[in-house]
């Protein structure tokens, strides 16, 4: 895995406009991680991926998080900061989602994977068509094989709080793939934890930076005649330099 500069940014973002959040973040991923092909990137988990979108948040924008949430309580709106570092549980390279497990739960013995990208694109597709599709639809899709008793059972007839226990090995195994902080409302009090979307989050930073950019190739191109690719080459702060000795 390694950074990306400024143009390859700019063809992620290009790339991803008219894509689904879930497609924009394996985009992003195959960008920085040449070494794997798009199966490989498909068949992250979810904690391996979002493991790497943090890492990538971090060399573009730095580990600073600045996040607003409303309380659940009162609907006051919450600002919240965080760092990156303090939100990293798994190394980039663990929870590879090929590796198979076993659980044994209530007689039950289940043969498992980790959840994908590719798992909850399916899964809210079939929603999409099928209002019926319940909650359970998505961990089911982990279920490789189950038996019991030695007997071959249909994933339709596991008891719920088989499923439960299932559920909570899956977090335990890939604990990247839910990113939480505690925030207390400083107008009524009220604790609670948020979640972090950190593929939707570090998207919205990206399309922020890329119009901001792209005004700045205008500008500069415009001024001094340069092409994008020139103007891309050099440092933020020194185009920054550039662009405030346009201004004057």
């Amino acid at each position: 895995m390694r950074p990306l500069d400024a143009t390859e940014v700019l063809n992620v973002w290009e790339h991803g406009l008219n894509q689904p959040t879930l497609e924009r973040a394996l985009i992003l991923i195959a960008a920085a991680c040449p070494e794997l092909d798009s199966d490989a990137v498909a068949k992250l988990s979810i904690g391996a991926r979002d493991a790497r979108l943090l890492q990538l948040r971090e060399w573009m924008f730095g580990s600073q998080l600045l996040n607003t949430a409303q309380c659940p309580q009162c609907g006051e709106r919450v600002e919240w900061e965080g760092e990156t570092t303090e939100l990293h549980i798994q190394a980039v390279d663990d929870a590879d989602s090929a590796e198979e497990f076993n659980l044994e739960v209530d007689g039950y013995r289940l043969r498992f994977r980790l959840l994908t990208s590719m798992d909850i694109a399916a899964v809210m597709a079939a929603a999409q068509s099928d209002s019926n599709i319940g909650s359970t639809a998505l961990i089911k899709r982990c279920v490789v094989s189950a038996d019991r008793t030695g007997k071959a059972c249909d994933l339709a007839d596991l008891p719920q709080h088989t499923l439960d226990a299932l559920s909570q090995q899956i977090e335990k195994l890939d604990p990247q793939a839910e990113i939480r902080t505690e925030l207390t409302c400083p107008e009524c009090s009220h604790q609670w934890e948020v979640l972090l979307d950190i593929a939707s989050f570090l998207w919205i930073e990206i399309n922020n930076w890329a119009e901001r950019t792209l005004r700045t190739v205008h500008r500069l191109a415009s001024a001094y005649g340069w092409t994008e690719r020139e103007i891309l080459i050099l440092s933020p702060v020194r185009r920054q330099l550039y662009l405030g000795m346009v201004n004057r």
